[in-house]
């Protein structure tokens, strides 16, 4: 179910991006900087965590699946202007279309304090994004 989501998510915010500019599924990572700018929105899944009992009569689990959302563009302006882009279309959206199941979608309150820390990178503008999904026995 997880490449599912993530696919979902590509697509859904691709649209909404400026010409040329790639929706990838890399994790932060210190060559940044150094790297040729390529115009990108990442989202990089970093924690999966069950989200309790699913509904409906086969049996279900719930697992939420939590992705770091940033931007990389030549300025800090431009990598605002795509994080801005990605957070309207996540907020517009309630639920996420995958193999025709809604999946709830939603902004995460999580603090990325630790997370940078924790991948010995400086903070960076960012916001996580939370998808709930189902899985079916």
């Amino acid at each position: 179910m997880i490449t599912q989501v993530d696919e979902a998510l590509c697509l859904l915010i691709a649209p909404h991006l400026p010409e040329g500019t790639v929706v990838r599924l890399d994790p932060p990572k210190p060559t940044w900087q150094t790297e040729t700018q390529v115009s990108s929105v990442d989202l990089f899944l970093f924690a999966l965590h069950g989200a309790g009992p699913g509904n409906g009569a086969v049996r279900a689990k719930r697992c939420a699946l939590s992705y770091l959302v940033t931007a990389r563009a030549d300025r800090v302006r431009d990598e605002h202007t795509l994080l801005d882009r990605s957070l309207r279309v996540l907020l517009e959206t309630e639920f996420l279309m995958v193999d025709a199941q809604p999946f709830r979608l939603g902004i995460g309150e999580t603090d990325l304090t630790g997370l940078w820390a924790g991948l010995g990178l400086p903070a960076r503008a960012a916001f996580v994004v939370t998808v709930t999904a189902e899985y079916r026995d």
